[in-house]
């Protein structure tokens, strides 16, 4: 098996567990904990679960390079990316959707992720789907 189809299977599980993870917690986790009784019991497991960090971050540190990896097979180098110059590309406008919403997502996460923000939870679901969607755009096209 090649390095490229390595480093493909090992964005796509870190994917998997760093949105999966997101949504287990916004969807199911989360509201439960909300129904756990005594509530001092709830917090501790919140607190227990936040300290332990779970899968997202881990997952995103392994997203990033092979993210930049994939890119770079693709011919988009770090410097396309800082100067913009991939948007000139067929794949531009997705990748650059993609990009964004990964940003609002690590945003998110760094400052609501661990607070009551219901609305916010719901666009940062959102977000991922629409990454997800993104995704299949760049390696299959439109059509």
């Amino acid at each position: 098996m090649s390095l490229h189809r390595i480093l493909v299977a090992v964005h796509l599980v870190a994917m998997a567990l760093w949105i999966g993870h997101m949504l287990v917690w916004s969807i199911f986790a989360g509201p439960a904990l909300k129904r756990v009784e005594p509530e001092g019991t709830a917090a501790f497991l919140r607190e227990r679960m936040v300290y332990l960090g779970g899968l997202g971050w881990p997952a995103l540190a392994v997203l990033v390079p092979t993210g930049l990896y994939l890119l770079g097979q693709r011919g988009i180098g770090t410097g396309d990316l800082l100067t913009l110059a991939f948007l000139d590309r067929p794949d531009g406008g997705p990748i650059a959707l993609k990009l964004a919403l990964v940003l609002w997502m690590i945003l998110y996460q760094s400052i609501w992720g661990h607070r009551p923000a219901p609305i916010a939870n719901w666009v940062n679901i959102a977000a991922a789907l629409l990454v997800l969607g993104c995704s299949v755009v760049i390696v299959r096209g439109w059509a």
